[in-house]
């Protein structure tokens, strides 16, 4: 099986080699996701950070073992979000994000994370699906900034054939988002208008 190579900072893959240790040895729910995320699925974008969902029962015993580790994680919005900044990073933005989701997509794929070979090790990538619909949940008028970085992914994702709108929707229908399904049938629409308007080829004289 091909192995993920991830595209960072060295301080920040060791790092995470440290985070996943952890939290093998605690026996917690977790996964990568974010951009990292979307790599291992086939779409590559330019990141500096790695995010990881964490089920919230370990995080006090996580946050001890990291701190024993000297890897000092700092609360970002306690209880739910905190941040590894490795000593001896060459980018001062790069950085682990350490993320205890409540009940929702993110808990959702974080019980469904499959383990994929990344940097030769074995760690637990939220699925695909739960990543269209995580960004499908960003709402406009909330945060328009997050909203169009969101838009541009799911549109590379799409054109490169990685979301399953049945599955999608799956996710969707089990938190109850009307307005995320709205916005997942626009952009399977989306596409199928693209391809209706894409010129045809001349097959010849």
């Amino acid at each position: 099986m091909t192995s993920t190579r991830l595209q960072m900072d060295p301080a920040v893959k060791k790092a995470l080699r440290v985070c996943a240790e952890e939290l093998d040895a605690l026996d917690a729910d977790w996964a990568i996701a974010g951009a990292t995320a979307m790599q291992v699925h086939g779409y590559a974008r330019a990141t500096r950070d790695v995010d990881l969902f964490i089920g919230d029962d370990a995080r006090l015993e996580l946050l001890a073992r990291l701190r024993e580790r000297k890897l000092r994680p700092t609360a970002i919005f306690s209880p739910h979000h905190y941040r590894v900044a490795p000593a001896g990073r060459r980018d001062p933005e790069a950085s682990i994000d350490l993320l205890f989701p409540a009940l929702g997509v993110e808990s959702l794929g974080l019980l469904a994370a499959k383990r994929h070979t990344v940097e030769g090790a074995q760690l637990p990538v939220l699925p695909i699906q739960h990543i269209v619909a995580l960004k499908l949940t960003t709402d406009p008028a909330i945060d328009p900034s997050r909203y169009l970085r969101d838009q541009a992914d799911l549109v590379a994702m799409r054109d490169r054939g990685l979301v399953d709108p049945g599955r999608v929707a799956e996710v969707l229908e089990d938190i109850g988002d009307g307005e995320a399904r709205d916005r997942l049938t626009e952009l399977v629409a989306t596409s199928k208008r693209r391809a209706t308007a894409a010129p045809k080829r001349s097959s010849g004289p």
